[in-house]
């Protein structure tokens, strides 16, 4: 088990483009407890009370204190980071009510969360990932489900929060509580666009 999640680990953090397209949701239970179980040796990607680990092939469009927008494979992830959630050490209450493609719940020690996916329009699919205190949504076309829930538990596993800073925030009033919702849209590609990939700098400096 251990040299498994080794492997992924290095496959994952090293930005390795693996072939995930045939790899269904069906067996993914084993790589979501690899993830979780494994400790990310590192954070790349330094922000006001947090940092976490960015795959190398995700870009970062737009950072508003707590709330980040990520790209890849011009598809654009939200992450939400809930201080208050992390500080209340808030235990996740959800259940499946049946009409959800795909649901998973996760614990591991005193984290809890779940992965939820609802089928939407147009072969979008909709990913609401919750883990250690915070978030991540997506809009994601079938095939590229697999590796986007590894990839957002990747993120949102990697985690680190600065007890610190969060104590000085909260004496500055700078949490304000609350987070803002985003509109999640299908990508909009055209051909004689550049890959938004070539776009955006991957690289994040402390």
């Amino acid at each position: 088990m251990k040299k498994i999640i080794i492997i992924l680990s290095v496959f994952i953090l090293s930005g390795c483009n693996l072939n995930f397209r045939n790899n269904t949701l069906n067996n993914i239970d084993n790589e979501i407890s690899n993830v979780i179980n494994y400790d990310v040796p590192r954070t790349n990607a330094y922000f006001k009370g947090y940092s976490y680990y960015k795959p190398r092939d995700f870009g970062v469009i737009e950072n508003n204190e707590f709330n980040t927008t990520l790209v890849h494979n011009e598809n654009k992830y939200y992450l939400n980071i809930d201080i208050n959630a992390y500080l209340n050490k808030h235990k996740v209450q959800s259940e499946n009510d049946g009409n959800l493609y795909f649901y998973k719940v996760i614990n591991n020690n005193d984290k809890s969360g779940y992965i939820k996916i609802t089928e939407g329009k147009d072969g979008y699919f909709y990913l609401k990932m919750l883990y250690n205190y915070s978030y991540i949504e997506a809009s994601l076309k079938k095939d590229e489900l697999y590796e986007s829930v590894l990839n957002s538990l990747v993120i949102l596993t990697s985690i680190k929060y600065n007890d610190k800073v969060i104590a000085s925030l909260i004496d500055e009033n700078s949490i304000s509580g609350k987070s803002e919702p985003y509109e999640l849209k299908g990508p909009v590609i055209k051909k004689d666009n550049k890959s938004i990939l070539d776009v955006y700098d991957y690289s994040i400096e402390s």
